[in-house]
């Protein structure tokens, strides 16, 4: 027995959980039957107590029937009249007992309960007073009814019973109906709907058949919108497998492209480890077998060595403001002499990814350099220009070495008699004589010395690293020496001289441009000692801040 009450325990918890029909139909009957409790305990205590006040006010319109007939036994002590009207009082079964008095003398006691000082505690009474059938006024007695109050329970609680079965029985054949009727209309389509769903096939052009009796409501609705979507969902999957085709045959286009291409691309995370890279990387890099990276190990910055902190700069760049940026690096061929250089790109691809390119730009940095140069070369001499010498001398000034802005000596030179060759036999002997110059000072200077024509006949020579005067005036005088020698300009010779103002750098405080000021002022004071002398500029007096320091 407890073996066929487990089954059919787990039976119906098995429809109950997979059968919509079963949930609703239950769900119904259970909705009802609380309701139809619920409403049945209320129409119940309802309809006792309505019959219980019915009952009371019967016994009031009895004592009012017999009001008149008992004014006259009380009036005239009739105890036979009163014996009476007792007993067709007590004909009640609400009524246990009958007293009636007149004055101070009982004409009747009828019932168990009518005994003076009997029965009050226990039963309800109705007393009503007697007057005069002559006189209102006149009190001649009273009419007690004592009443059962079991007795009108029983008889409300009889009629209670029988409204609260009719309305079960109303309530369960509504509850019945309703079931019945979502049962035909609603859960039976629909289980029949989702049977059918549940065993389509998954072919092209399957779908579901509209229940015939449901063709133009909800069910036959849903029907349609669910063919729609399985049709809709038909066409995604073929577009879906289009896409994908054509997304692998785009992949492999552009994996074919990628590793076939010039240009160096890679991939990598926000600390610079790389994550994937092409062939053309590699090659740019110039990498060795014992060089080559491995994917989620090796970072950048390890494999372009002294420029690692650029690069660390320009990756906190890019992620900071999620910008690209390039940066220009020189890395050595290996095995060769030649520099080459390659411009690296990066650009933020994700919150902790970057997607990098390299490109050779060795062709292009050349043109630049060869371009610089021939902007602060004299076209003339091949001497650094003004623009170069500006340069240069900034850069010698400037560097970091302390001691370095203090060991400089600038010449500044001024041709002697050069606007008489010029105007005398013209600007190509003229430019000859520029040359000529050009080489003495080539000759007469040391490596890593500075020669420029800044313009017209005037040479600067910056000495480096030099602090004796003795020294300056030596290769200043030999100078001037070979320039007043005869200059061979083709037909004949001519002869001019040179004129030359040495400044000294004074260390810290001092500038290229005051230096180059004092090496001026130095040369025209020699032209006014006679030229093809040397002049030395003097020691600039000491500011008031400087004397203070």
């Amino acid at each position: 027995m407890s073996f066929l009450r487990n089954r059919f325990t787990r039976w119906l918890h098995a429809r109950i959980r997979s059968s919509i029909v079963t949930r609703t139909t239950l769900a119904i009957l259970a909705l009802s039957l609380v309701l139809g409790l619920s409403f049945a305990s209320i129409v119940s205590t309802s309809v006792e107590r309505r019959e219980q006040q019915r009952g009371e006010m019967q016994l009031q319109q009895l004592l009012s029937t017999i009001e008149r007939t008992a004014q006259i036994a009380c009036y005239l002590n009739d105890r036979t009249l009163a014996a009476e009207i007792a007993q067709g009082l007590m004909r009640n079964r609400a009524v246990s007992g009958v007293s009636i008095v007149s004055g101070k003398t009982a004409l009747v006691r009828v019932g168990k309960n009518a005994a003076p000082h009997q029965g009050r505690a226990n039963n309800s009474t109705i007393t009503r007073p007697i007057y005069s059938p002559f006189d209102a006024q006149d009190r001649v007695g009273e009419l007690t009814l004592f009443v059962d109050r079991a007795a009108i329970h029983v008889e409300a609680a009889s009629d209670s019973r029988d409204s609260t079965l009719a309305m079960g029985l109303q309530a369960a054949l509504v509850a019945v109906g309703v079931a019945l009727a979502v049962y035909i209309f609603s859960t039976r389509p629909i289980k029949a709907v989702s049977t059918e769903l549940h065993r389509i096939r998954n072919e092209r052009g399957a779908r579901l058949r509209v229940p015939a009796n449901n063709r133009y409501d909800e069910v036959g609705t849903l029907v349609t919108d669910v063919n729609s979507l399985i049709a809709n969902l038909e066409d995604l999957v073929t577009t879906e497998r289009q896409l994908r085709i054509a997304h692998e045959i785009g992949e492999r286009k552009l994996r074919l492209i990628v590793e076939k291409a010039e240009t160096g691309l890679f991939v990598m995370d926000d600390r610079g480890v790389l994550e994937s890279w092409n062939p053309a990387f590699v090659r740019l890099l110039h990498l060795t077998p014992e060089q080559m990276p491995h994917s989620g190990v090796t970072q950048l910055q390890q494999l372009l060595g002294s420029h690692g902190a650029r690069l660390n700069q320009l990756l906190n760049q890019c992620l900071n403001t999620g910008q690209p940026y390039d940066l220009d690096l020189d890395v050595s061929a290996a095995g060769g002499a030649r520099s080459v250089w390659i411009e690296v790109t990066l650009n933020p691809i994700g919150p902790n990814a970057l997607r990098g390119v390299v490109n050779d730009i060795t062709e292009r940095k050349q043109n630049e350099l060869s371009a610089q140069e021939l902007a602060s070369q004299d076209t003339l001499t091949g001497l650094l220009n003004r623009r170069g010498l500006d340069a240069r001398l900034g850069a010698v000034f400037f560097m970091p070495l302390p001691e370095t802005s203090s060991q400089l000596a600038l010449l500044q030179i001024d041709l002697d008699r050069f606007k008489e060759v010029n105007d005398g036999h013209g600007h190509e002997s003229g430019d000859r004589v520029l040359r000529h110059v050009s080489r003495i000072l080539e000759r007469n200077v040391r490596r890593g010395d500075l020669i420029a024509r800044p313009g017209g006949d005037e040479f600067v020579v910056v000495l480096v690293g030099i602090t004796d005067r003795s020294k300056a005036e030596e290769i200043a005088s030999a100078i001037i020496a070979d320039i007043q020698r005869p200059i061979d300009i083709g037909s004949h010779h001519v002869h001019i001289g040179a004129s030359v103002g040495i400044a000294f750098a004074n260390g810290a405080g001092d500038s290229p441009e005051a230096l180059a000021r004092r090496a001026d002022s130095a040369m025209y004071v020699a032209k006014r000692a006679g030229r093809g002398q040397v002049s030395f500029a003097p020691e600039p007096i000491p500011t008031q801040t400087n004397a203070v320091a």
